[in-house]
């Protein structure tokens, strides 16, 4: 059992997963987690249609395992099967209807279809379930700046930001949000924080020195 749960081995987890399952006493308990912890590991090795594979065998045995259906909805999303995504987070929530995580990623597959109602929704499902769940807000305030909402944007990063101060993405969205409504102080505090957070986060280095550009571009013109 210990090889099965080597989440830092995904061999070693593949193996020990196997000779669980190829096993005569496994009961059906072990047999779930074997085929969830197999399914992870092959997809930690980018053998994704054989990890789709294993949840099946999993969900065949009990469909309402939730960390199969929340893993291979997760596995979906990253493959941009959002509709599939859906479906299974979906089920979880029917399952277990307090999943934040859940909701949240629900969410974010809408997001990504540019379903902006269903997205916000979503996210704020998932933050009613959560009002810790700093990545529910932030995901809210991409949805809400899609649809030119920036203040509502804006309050929602910065609920994020005050629930995790040291989030990356959060400072760089309101940032971005800052540098379009002209609060460019504002703007490059943010921008400033998050590389000092993260040196190599690619956004926002870009993103200060185009803010950089734009000032003396200004400044020029003034």
């Amino acid at each position: 059992m210990r090889d099965c749960t080597d989440a830092s081995e995904p061999a070693t987890a593949i193996g020990g997963c196997s000779a669980i399952i190829d096993s005569l006493w496994a009961n059906d308990e072990q047999l779930l987690f074997a085929y969830n912890n197999r399914a992870n590991a092959q997809g930690a090795l980018g053998g994704p249609e054989a990890a789709i594979a294993d949840y099946g065998r999993a969900l065949a045995l009990d469909p309402n395992y939730v960390n199969a259906l929340y893993n291979r909805g997760s596995l979906y999303m990253e493959l941009g099967r959002l509709e599939l995504a859906i479906a299974d987070f979906d089920r979880v929530l029917t399952v277990d209807a307090h999943r934040a995580d859940a909701a949240n990623n629900r969410a974010l597959a809408f997001l990504k279809l540019n379903n902006l109602e269903e997205a916000i929704a979503g996210f704020s499902s998932a933050i009613r379930l959560d009002p810790t769940y700093a990545y529910g807000y932030n995901n809210r305030g991409v949805a809400w700046r899609r649809k030119n909402e920036r203040e509502r944007a804006m309050v929602d990063f910065t609920a994020a930001i005050d629930l995790l101060p040291n989030f990356v993405s959060a400072l760089n969205n309101r940032g971005e949000v800052q540098m379009e409504v002209g609060r460019w102080d504002q703007a490059a505090a943010d921008f400033r924080k998050a590389i000092a957070i993260d040196a190599n986060h690619p956004r926002a280095s870009a993103n200060l020195r185009a803010l950089k550009d734009l000032i003396a571009a200004e400044s020029i013109r003034q």
